[in-house]
Order: C-alpha cells, then structure tokens, then sequence
C-alpha cells in the first residue's frame, strides 16, 4: 500500500477527533482529542507560513524546487502550525488562497503522561508519528498543485499582495516564533513600481523604491516574522536569472522593505538558498 494511501486512511481513521474540534480551522487530525484539556494544550511555539507564487511554476527548476521540499520536511516538527498559501494576478481566478493549514501535537511532558492511562498515551505516541507523516504529504500536494503552470502566466503585484497576507495570516498569530518561505522571483510589477522596463527587469535604485512603497504606504507587518526568499532573480517563463548587478540591486531594495515591515531577512535565495531553513 502507498504510503500516501495509509496517511489518507489514517486521516480517516481520527475523522472522529474532529467532532468537538474548535473553529480554528486545522486540516490535520488531532491526536490528542481524547486527552483531557487538564494536561495537555496545543503548544504556540513555532508558525510556518509558505507563500507561493504560482507564476514560478513557469520558471523555477524542478531540482530546486524538490530541494525546497526536502528542506520543508527537515524543518516542521512536532507542535509546529504551518500555513501554505499561494497567490498570483488577480487574472485567470488566481487569487489568493490558504491551500493548507494545520498543527501537528507535540508529545506529552513527563509529569503529565503519568495521569494519563496506558492506552491512552500507547494511542497518542502511535498517532504523533503518522500525524506527521500526514502534514508532510499534505504540504508536498499543496506545493505540487501551487507549482501546476497556469495557461498564461502574468506578473504579480507582490508589494500589495504581501501588504495584504500579512496583516491577515501573520496579524493574526500568536506563535513565539513565526518563520515565512517567500517563494517568488521578486521583480514587482504595479502602479507603485515596477522593476522592468521595455518589458526587461532592469537595474533599481533599492532607495529611490523604497521611497515609492513609502509614499504610497505599502509596507507589511510580518510580526516579526523571520523570512526566507527562494526564486529571486527567476525571469518568468525562462531558466535564465537576471544579472548579478540587478541582484545585488534587488536583494537590497528587499532587506530594506522587510526592514521596514518587521521582518528579519534571513535567508535570500539567488535563487537557492545556500543554507536549511532554521
């Protein structure tokens, strides 16, 4: 049996967890449903929120982006949130979606499994491993589908589009930590600005835009979220990658902007990151 045909099955097997679940939304069956409240609540310790641009399916290398998962499945860990979410042009219904959002449990505290009966704790530790197993598929199917080309690929607005998630998915959480994966090619194109000319990206001055995002009150609040960049550089529709020059120009427009929309940059990809996701 495939392994994603077990994860389904287990899916359905906890179905039933589901019953007196809250209204946060969570698209991964919980393990822990059967625990009392009195010794165990889902942890808020780390958030991981995937932004895709669906427009990198024309561009991004497959190795790259089999890279990029692997990198995802060494980062989540058990009690990790995590969110994908992809957006494009307003053209074709590309609009922006959260394609999955889940948490996984995290195993029990010492002191805490001695309250619980054996059968209970022998079902929990049994579920926490194919509940991960389970997230780790669901993101992989996310970013598949995220990746499937769209028949005619446009530039995206990201300045407002990350305006827009921001306050929306990252405004809204509580996690200690909250990590965000920017997978885009990060060439703006919009009333604000745009990084091409004669429909070729061309050189900016990283100052003189960040004027503009300022002028026209475009920064985002990431709450101090860590971010990491993959696919800057990518011209849509191609393999190539824009000069190193205008990289140079790029990656400093964007340490400002995240700067300036409490962010740490933390990783930037050209178009790979050079180091795992932390």
């Amino acid at each position: 049996m495939k392994l994603v045909t077990k994860i389904f099955l287990t899916a359905v097997a906890l179905s039933s967890h589901f019953a007196n679940a809250a209204v946060v939304r969570n698209d991964v069956p919980s393990c822990s449903a059967d625990i009392s409240s009195e010794y165990y609540q889902l942890p808020s310790e780390r958030e991981l929120v995937i932004l895709i641009d669906k427009t990198m399916a024309h561009s991004l290398a497959q190795d790259i982006k089999s890279e990029l998962y692997k990198s995802l499945t060494r980062f989540i860990q058990p009690g990790d949130k995590v969110q994908l979410v992809e957006f494009s042009s307003f053209a074709q219904d590309s609009y922006t979606k959260v394609v999955f959002k889940g948490q996984l449990d995290a195993p029990l505290s010492q002191d805490n499994r001695n309250y619980i009966k054996k059968s209970a704790l022998k079902a929990f530790d049994k579920c926490l491993d194919k509940q991960h197993k389970f997230m780790i598929s669901k993101v992989g199917i996310g970013l598949k589908g995220a990746f499937e080309p769209q028949d005619k690929p446009t530039n995206t607005e990201l300045i407002g589009t990350l305006s827009d998630i921001s306050n929306q998915v990252l405004g809204n959480s509580d996690a200690k930590r909250k990590v965000v994966l920017l997978i885009s090619d990060m060439l703006e194109n919009s009333d604000i600005t745009s990084f091409y000319k004669n429909n070729r990206t061309r050189v900016i001055d990283a100052q003189s835009e960040i004027q503009k995002v300022s002028s026209a009150q475009m920064f985002a609040n990431f709450n101090a979220a860590d971010v990491y960049v993959v696919g800057t550089g990518v011209i849509p529709s191609s393999n190539q990658y824009v000069s190193a020059q205008k990289m140079n120009h790029l990656e400093s427009f964007w340490k400002s902007y995240f700067e300036q929309s409490n962010a740490r940059l933390l990783g930037f990809g050209k178009p790979m990151l050079l180091s795992d996701i932390r």
